[in-house]
């Protein structure tokens, strides 16, 4: 019997161009720019929260296919960096991706782990985790806009 598929939702209401307020769950997130890009630089922006959600989802994985494994992971480090070019959102230059050309994901792990369960651990995370599947792979975007009521 197959699965259930998980669906997320989550809803955000606009202020002004730069800041905004996004329910998800029973939670309230808030985002903003930088003052150069129009923000008062009073939360993290969207682009932050992509490397953000990526760390939250590596480190996730990483601690259940460890258990899951019998590696003993006792915590985690975890950076991720992304460069983008603003000339595409900026529409300055058309012909550059809007979104990261690149991201770099490095994961510290703690605990009394060898170099080979490591190696193992990384393939299984890489292949496992859900928000570096979004940000490898296309998924369909269905945009549609509307008046508000």
């Amino acid at each position: 019997m197959a699965q259930p598929l998980y669906t997320g939702q989550v809803r955000t209401v606009g202020e002004s161009m730069a800041r905004s307020t996004t329910e998800a769950q029973a939670f309230k997130i808030f985002m903003d720019e930088p003052v150069e890009l129009g923000g008062q630089n009073g939360a993290p922006s969207p682009l932050d929260f992509i490397l953000a959600a990526h760390a939250g989802c590596l480190n996730y994985m990483t601690f259940f296919i460890a258990r899951e494994l019998g590696i003993p992971v006792t915590g985690t480090e975890i950076t991720v960096k992304g460069s983008l070019d603003p000339a595409k959102f900026a529409g300055t230059h058309r012909e550059v991706r809007a979104g990261y050309q690149s991201l770099t994901a490095t994961i510290h792990v703690k605990g009394d782990v060898t170099q080979e369960q490591l190696a193992h651990l990384l393939r299984e995370v890489e292949t496992r985790c859900p928000v570096s599947d979004n940000l490898a792979h296309a998924t369909p975007i269905h945009l549609s806009m509307l008046p508000a009521a």
